[in-house]
């Protein structure tokens, strides 16, 4: 790897070194998050339908790539830990699907086919790149999609308007989903950017910002397109 490349696979955020471990990690993230409910969310935005050929990149527990599988055509879902691959796989053959493949790479280390995919999905994983390999990694997806494709992008993402971030980030900790000091080491340390760069970033990669939705301040849902051969 050539040493100017950001190293993905350096894990930022909690790591897990078993497969018991994820599944504790799920079931604490049911208890006060409705998966099934984002799920649905997510593929909305995405447009995802039956013929639909679709890219989630850090698939995590494999939720979500499990619920497109069962929309769509075919789903490919990559993540960095070979851990959270090994959960998500035994979760989709527990549901007989056979339109999945699960792929050890992330943002950068993909090697993005181009023109493919009809929607590219990620959740709660692109705050851990920096701004400038955010740029990197969206056009990278941009190439994936077919035109007139979909990006459905969710993250942490800041915006304090008027306010001063002091202020803005001690409202916001009362939103902390599950633990506090869980949020509060995310703001402290990791790549959460503000709403204007990531606005910036989408439309620098070309993309059509086509909806943005908020929730608690600071959960944000973009819906952008790539557009269509001679838009």
């Amino acid at each position: 790897m050539r040493n100017y490349i950001h190293n993905e696979f350096k894990q930022l955020g909690t790591d897990y070194n078993s497969v018991d471990e994820v599944a504790q990690y799920d079931a604490r993230m049911r208890q006060f998050r409705d998966i099934e409910s984002e799920n649905r969310h997510l593929s909305r935005l995405a447009g995802v339908s039956s013929g639909s050929v679709v890219l989630e990149i850090g698939t995590g527990t494999g939720a979500w790539a499990c619920h497109a599988a069962q929309n769509c055509q075919w789903v490919d879902a990559l993540d960095i830990s070979t851990v959270m691959l090994e959960y998500a796989t035994s979760r989709a053959k527990s549901k007989s699907l056979k339109n999945i493949s699960f792929i050890h790479a992330g943002f950068l280390s993909y090697d993005y086919p181009l023109n493919k995919y009809d929607a590219v999905v990620n959740s709660l994983v692109m705050h851990h790149l920096s701004d400038v390999w955010k740029a990197v990694a969206l056009q990278k997806i941009f190439s994936a999609l077919k035109p007139g494709g979909i990006l459905a992008l969710a993250d942490v993402v800041f915006n304090w308007e008027a306010d001063s971030p002091e202020t803005y980030f001690k409202r916001i900790l009362e939103y902390a989903p599950g633990s506090k000091d869980e949020f509060a080491r995310h703001i402290a340390d990791e790549l959460s950017t503000q709403d204007w760069i990531m606005t910036g970033l989408l439309e620098r990669a070309g993309f059509s910002i086509e909806s943005t939705e908020v929730q608690q301040e600071f959960l944000y849902f973009y819906q952008c397109r790539k557009p269509a051969c001679g838009a």
